[in-house]
């Protein structure tokens, strides 16, 4: 019986150890905001490897010139988007309700912008090639942005 008493204590210490190692509820504000942040900058470097991929494929004629100027076009709104909404992000310390309706109105249209990019930019590609390799890209960014909706709520809940 001493024994088993023994092993509950110490099973009961590890467990207590480990709930404390994990942070419950997502960590502090400041660490869903760099969470947040994170997100909205891995968007900005997919769409900075887009732009070089699109600028390398139409220098090798892989994509026409309408498509190169409709996706600069499309490229430069997401682009102006994701600014946008890390810049609110980059300045606000703590995400609460007085912030949230904007933050969650700047990442719409990031999230709108990214989505007209690959419907009416990267999917009326011609050539499958240069279509796939945007395709890779855009997977990038619609994992950071999956991430963003992810957070967005565990993160923008109101704190009491």
């Amino acid at each position: 019986m001493k024994r088993r008493k023994m092993w509950t204590t110490a099973l009961t210490l590890v467990l207590a150890l480990t709930c404390l190692s994990f942070r419950c509820g997502g960590g502090p504000p400041e660490d869903q905001r760099r969470k947040l942040v994170k997100a909205a900058d891995d968007i900005a470097g997919g769409i900075s490897a887009m732009i070089d991929a699109k600028r390398d494929l139409a220098g090798k004629g892989r994509i026409t010139q309408d498509e190169d100027r409709r996706l600069t076009q499309l490229l430069t709104v997401a682009n102006d988007a994701d600014g946008a909404f890390i810049s609110r992000l980059k300045s606000t310390t703590v995400i609460d309700a007085s912030n949230r309706a904007d933050l969650l109105s700047l990442l719409s249209k990031v999230t709108a912008a990214v989505n007209d990019l690959n419907s009416s930019g990267i999917l009326r590609i011609g050539n499958a090639d240069a279509q796939k390799k945007l395709s890779r890209i855009m997977s990038s960014i619609t994992a950071a942005i999956n991430i963003l909706a992810q957070l967005q709520t565990a993160a923008m809940t109101p704190t009491h």
